[in-house]
């Protein structure tokens, strides 16, 4: 009974687990279905690897696992809707980091396939697993907008969308105080809100925005929004829809004091192929510490 569950358990596709299914598993006749569907976000086709991210698909088109250059592994099961796991969790991905620790992320997904809530378990396996929790809000075209963390004390990410375009992020922090005296001056105030990360698609040399066609959400790296593990669940098309175009600049705060904030601005300078898709970012900041990263993108 136990390996006939574990079998149901890693059953993966949009159809019902059959006999011959790439995984070998058995089947007991249901004609199950999930929601996950990664050509609704990747409409041009999921990229093969992205930053250092390589990413396997089974013959449904079902993100299976990705890998870091640097050994971190996630693995990916569904649960079909049928399913007595699928009234908790809809997915579940399980993050090994190069160091053997896991983190345990369990979905639960709305009619689109996406994220809407999430029970993440840090350590998970060991005397230290602590829990957290996700929730994910959408606009109506399908794009992430809001996400609250009850990590670190809380946290309420929101993104600001202007014509299918991130235009501003913003993240806040929300303590059992009541807030935080950010900037120092002794008091708690409209002064304390960490400002709007701005992001922008034309620049004085590129007046036309360039397409997103690989739709790519780079979060961390290009809206300022962190996502932790949570990034594995958007390459498996979890995590809502793409921009329209490709970002070109940021303007971030990073630090704070009496006298109030502190920002930095990054450009971001894309290569393209033949076929208008991504090959190369380098991201470059300004200002003291002026610095350049890079990353590479297969299709």
């Amino acid at each position: 009974m136990a390996a006939f569950m574990l079998g149901i358990a890693f059953c993966l596709g949009f159809t019902a687990c059959s006999d011959n299914d790439e995984n070998g598993n058995g089947n007991d006749g249901d004609n199950t279905t999930t929601v996950v569907n990664p050509e609704k976000v990747f409409t041009g086709g999921l990229p093969k690897s992205v930053s250092g991210m390589s990413i396997s698909q089974n013959e449904e088109g079902l993100v299976t696992s990705i890998t870091t250059d640097e050994g971190e592994k996630a693995v990916f099961e569904y649960f079909p809707v049928t399913r007595a796991e699928a009234s908790i969790n809809s997915a579940r991905i399980t993050v090994t980091d190069e160091n053997g620790d896991v983190t345990e992320l369990n979905l639960q997904l709305n009619s689109d396939g996406y994220v809407k809530y999430c029970k993440s378990i840090d350590h998970a396996g060991t005397p230290d697993a602590d829990e957290f929790t996700w929730e994910m809000e959408y606009d109506t075209e399908g794009h992430l907008i809001e996400m609250r963390r009850s990590e670190s004390d809380g946290e309420l990410t929101k993104i600001t969308y202007k014509d299918g375009d991130v235009v501003a992020t913003s993240t806040q922090s929300f303590l059992d105080d009541g807030g935080k005296d950010i900037n120092g001056d002794g008091k708690i105030d409209n002064q304390d809100i960490w400002p709007d990360t701005k992001i922008y698609y034309t620049t004085d040399e590129i007046t036309t925005p360039i397409e997103n066609k690989g739709c790519l959400m780079m979060f961390d790296e290009l809206l300022d929004v962190d996502m932790d593990e949570m990034i594995y669940a958007y390459y498996g098309g979890m995590l809502g829809t793409a921009t329209k175009h490709l970002p070109l600049r940021m303007h971030a705060p990073y630090a704070h004091d009496s006298q109030g904030f502190y920002f930095s601005d990054y450009d971001f300078k894309w290569t393209l192929n033949s076929n208008g898709y991504p090959t190369e970012l380098i991201v470059k900041s300004h200002g003291e510490g002026t610095w350049e990263d890079r990353y590479s993108f297969a299709w």
